[in-house]
């Protein structure tokens, strides 16, 4: 057969596609099929005009960058659900610290991607003998009408998007998902180097007219204004904490003893979610501080560190607060040092601040960070802001033998056996930390905040979590997932209540300002206090509102998906959901015009 490596780098490279849906049980349908058949052609078309002896090397170096790269998203895609992407580059230094965790997510079925090397090396040494003696006018027109073919394939449906208007193509995605069902394999990833290549060049960075007003509705009328005296503001950031574990039991025993007790002394919303994205912990930190989205890849913090944003901190200061952060790890780990100075915070605590012994994982163990924390706090000027990050219960959970508390029998998976192990350990070190504010006369007067940064990467559908958990429907895997623990203790409160008004990660300054009578300041969020009820916004345009969850079908055009009842768990009423499909791309959109286009920087 003429060309017959060709043909079968083509069957290959197909092959090993499908076999990524397989492996991450994404969507291969024939759409699907057909894009990235048309993808492999336009790539590699030119190929077709080199002799075979020389062709049939480059295509086994192809076989190989392509299994590279598709083993590569295939790991990421089982921490974030989305793709690789450019953006990723700066934060390549980052990894070596949590690379622990990642360990976890590779299989050894994984590198069956490599496995047509082997095959292809098998047809080059059978065909080695066969001269290719095609006129090289012959070849060029071949590879032409192969090329031609392939962009007919692939511009085909991109025209058709275009015309019809969708959202995703005309108005830019949201989802690096949904341009990954778009434009395949090939196309998503060339997609992303071209759009990285105009970010470095600063290509279409200008904000329009109607962007700045857009934008400018989110500046209240009056200036930030603050009474003379205002509480002390503590908040800490707790680890991979879902509200799967508060109340929870295990052979009898609580998991989250302390924090159960803190209901009784605190405001606790079981319905609110972590709003986190590829950035995870830095995700958290950013929208909690600054009421803004997680960008589509990457992280704020090594991205857009020098870009100017109205947060929580930098309020604050302009209101006579001294503001610190307190993180027991490197200071310029995940660029910390830098975000922190930029959004207002006047001091940073990092690793060289705390006790160099008693490591727990990555860091410091929390006992010893919040009791180091709350004494440096006792040394800041009045009314201070004190944000803290805990690290104990960071992925991949390894905790000492003599911390395990807990009788786990009945549980197989050692993973989430030690994911136990950590929260309950945590959970002591909040108990003794609270103990100290209040011996210390800083509890009651001040407004203090515990949440979770995002779930524990444990909830898979076939994982021992999720099944012990009985999350089988959509709406219940979502809430296992995305519900993390949120308690807010106003100054003075005399008695804690369970506050079921729903809400995500980008209202908790909102909601801090409102407690102190200010104003947010191009924040997104909206208070978890008033009477209105507000829309939880995800990274992939599903939100949460009120009663309903609407999840995006990301192989489709923009505005398809189902519409979820959380009472009863079923599939009901789209047309519940219709409004807020819309309002949730806008949100995500608009937040993304103010990071990645730094455009506060331009209206102020």
């Amino acid at each position: 057969m003429k060309d017959i490596d060709y043909w079968v780098y083509l069957v290959l490279s197909l092959s090993k596609i499908y076999l990524f849906s397989v492996f991450t049980a994404s969507v291969f349908n024939f759409n699907f099929f057909v894009i990235n058949l048309a993808g492999i052609l336009v790539l590699t078309s030119w190929s077709l005009v080199l002799k075979s002896q020389v062709r049939r090397w480059i295509l086994l170096a192809s076989l190989f960058l392509h299994s590279t790269l598709l083993i590569s998203d295939m790991w990421y895609y089982r921490y974030f659900e989305d793709l690789l992407s450019i953006s990723l580059l700066s934060d390549i230094g980052q990894m070596g610290d949590v690379g622990g965790g990642f360990m976890t997510l590779i299989e050894a079925k994984d590198f069956l991607f490599f496995g047509d090397l082997l095959l292809f090396a098998f047809l080059i040494f059978f065909t080695r003998t066969k001269a290719d003696n095609t006129p090289l006018r012959n070849r060029r027109m071949w590879a032409g009408s192969v090329t031609a073919l392939g962009l007919v394939l692939f511009i085909a449906p991109l025209a058709s998007s275009y015309a019809n208007e969708e959202d995703w193509l005309v108005e830019g995605s949201i989802s690096n998902m949904r341009e990954y069902y778009q434009l395949g394999f090939w196309g998503y990833h060339g997609a992303d180097v071209a759009k990285g290549i105009a970010a470095a060049t600063g290509f279409g960075e200008e904000i329009t007219q109607a962007e700045k007003l857009e934008i400018e509705t989110l500046k209240p009328e009056e200036p930030v204004a603050a009474s003379a005296k205002q509480p002390n503001v503590i908040m800490v950031q707790l680890e991979s904490f879902q509200t799967s574990v508060i109340d929870q039991q295990i052979n009898e025993q609580e998991v989250t003893p302390n924090l159960n007790a803190l209901k009784q002394e605190m405001l606790y919303f079981p319905s609110f979610y972590h709003q986190t994205h590829e950035g995870r912990t830095s995700d958290a930190e950013f929208i909690t501080n600054s009421s803004l989205h997680p960008v589509k890849s990457g992280s704020v913090y090594t991205q857009y560190a020098d870009n100017e944003f109205e947060a929580l901190p930098g309020l604050l200061k302009k209101a006579g607060y001294e503001t610190a952060a307190m993180h027991a790890f490197e200071k310029d780990f995940w660029n910390r040092d830098d975000f922190y100075e930029n959004i207002g915070f006047n001091q940073f605590f990092s690793k060289k601040d705390f006790p160099d012994d008693g490591v727990i994982g990555m860091a410091l163990n929390d006992k010893e960070f919040f009791s180091t924390s709350v004494s440096l706090m006792e040394d800041l000027p009045e009314p201070y802001y004190a944000f803290m990050v805990a690290l104990t219960s960071h992925t991949p959970y390894n905790i000492p033998d003599e911390e395990k508390r807990l009788d786990l029998t009945g549980y197989e998976d050692e993973l989430l056996q030690n994911y136990y192990h950590t929260v309950h350990y945590v959970d002591a070190a909040i108990g003794l930390m609270v103990e100290d504010l209040k011996k210390k006369d800083m509890w009651d007067d001040a407004l203090v905040v515990f949440y979770g940064d995002h779930d524990s990467g444990l909830n898979a559908p076939e994982g021992e979590l999720a099944q012990k958990a009985d999350a089988e429907t959509a709406p219940d895997a979502f809430r296992l997932d995305r519900q993390v623990p949120l308690f807010i203790k106003p100054p003075n409160l005399k008695q804690g209540e369970v506050v079921e008004a729903g809400g995500g990660q980008i209202d908790i300054a909102p909601t801090i300002l409102d407690l102190l009578n200010m104003k947010p300041v191009y924040m997104l969020g909206q208070s978890l206090l008033d009477e209105e009820p507000n829309i939880t916004v995800f990274r992939n345009g599903a939100f949460q509102y009120e009663d309903v969850y609407y999840e995006p079908d990301l192989t489709q055009t923009a505005g398809e998906g189902i519409c979820y009842s959380l009472e009863t768990g079923s599939p009901t009423n789209f047309a519940d959901c219709e409004k807020g499909i819309e309002q949730a791309a806008e949100q995500l959109r608009l937040s993304d015009t103010i990071i990645e286009r730094n455009a506060l920087e331009t209206i102020e």
